[in-house]
């Protein structure tokens, strides 16, 4: 219930101070002093409740199962281009030379939110992966699940481990990113096995050889 009312509470003042800018760069109702004190304190509040948000959500990260950390290269670069195109929004504007500069404040506040829940995301390991008696959960910025009812089959190679949904839609999970691989794929392959999942041949001996080990 706080997760939603702080989501909603975010987004609304996010809302109001985009309006809030945009009709002051038409009918200059604040200076640039006072303006910039309001986005800054109202940002200061987006960002506490964006954080709040994100924190109160934990519960469904703490799990009475052992879970995996996992950041993929893509997540993060997805994150840092995110970032990235935020902060070059902002330069762009305060660049532009009239009253149009007085949004980029709003681009920092968006940057600066995506940076620090990214953070805490990290270092809380908040990513990471599940392994349940029928489904693999996944949770990046929301949860996924893959259930093993909708695999036709699974390969390993490469350190990778491939998930072929039967709708041809494939799932991948790159070892290079978990840190208990070892752990990790002795859970899966008995995961596999007890959900009677086909594997390729070649990458059932590899599975086998890793369980043994």
């Amino acid at each position: 219930m706080y997760s939603t009312i702080s989501s909603i509470g975010k987004n609304l003042i996010l809302l109001g101070l985009v309006g809030l800018s945009v009709f002051n760069f038409f009918y200059g109702w604040f200076n640039w002093k006072d303006l910039f004190i309001i986005q800054s304190l109202t940002g200061l509040a987006y960002i506490f409740l964006s954080c709040y948000e994100f924190l109160n959500a934990q519960y469904k990260a703490l799990l009475p199962v052992k879970r995996y950390a996992y950041f993929s290269n893509s997540y993060i670069m997805f994150k840092v281009l995110k970032v990235c195109l935020f902060l070059s929004f902002a330069s762009i504007l305060y660049l532009a030379g009239s009253r149009i500069k007085y949004l980029y404040p709003i681009c920092v506040i968006i940057a600066l939110t995506e940076t620090i829940v990214t953070f805490l995301r990290y270092k809380r390991g908040l990513c990471f992966v599940n392994i349940y008696a029928n489904y693999i959960l996944f949770s990046m910025d929301k949860l996924n699940k893959l259930f093993a009812s909708q695999i036709e089959l699974v390969e390993f190679r490469h350190d990778i481990l491939y998930f072929i949904r039967k709708d041809k839609k494939t799932f991948q999970i790159k070892l290079v990113h978990i840190e208990e691989r070892a752990v990790f794929l002795k859970a899966v392959n008995e995961w596999l096995i007890r959900n009677k999942i086909k594997v390729s041949d070649e990458s059932v001996e590899k599975l086998r050889n890793i369980a043994v080990g």
